[in-house]
């Protein structure tokens, strides 16, 4: 993997809960990383910067993940679970608290991860 790829931090109870999201995003280019942890996740930012975060963690746990990015450009979003299925909801875009945004489907989340890497991806080149 090149130094340009996305980096991505996946936050959850396990890494097997987050292969499909993993792979999709590695085909992709992405390279990721998975903590269970709120400490292992802040451990893992001592390390690497991530572009993107994804948080399947309780809502108040990424809170400390929110706070550690005041000053980076990282785009932050939380899976809600909802009765069959999830929301996911935005909390942070590109580095601004976005709290309130509106949640997003699974469907529709995939895409709009899509485009993100893009942008990404894109800024990475200029």
């Amino acid at each position: 993997m090149s130094e340009e790829s996305v980096r991505v931090l996946l936050l959850g109870e396990s890494e097997k809960g987050s292969s499909c999201l993993a792979w999709h995003l590695e085909h992709h280019g992405c390279q990721c990383w998975f903590a269970r942890s709120t400490e292992e996740a802040l451990a893992l930012f001592e390390k690497y910067s991530f572009q993107l975060v994804l948080s399947t963690k309780p809502l108040r746990l990424a809170n400390a993940i929110v706070a550690r990015l005041k000053q980076s450009s990282c785009s932050v979003f939380y899976c809600q679970p909802v009765e069959d299925g999830c929301w996911w909801l935005p909390l942070v875009d590109h580095g601004k608290k976005c709290m309130g945004a509106p949640a997003l489907r699974p469907s529709e989340f995939v895409s709009a991860l899509d485009q993100l890497v893009g942008e990404i991806e894109s800024a990475a080149a200029a």
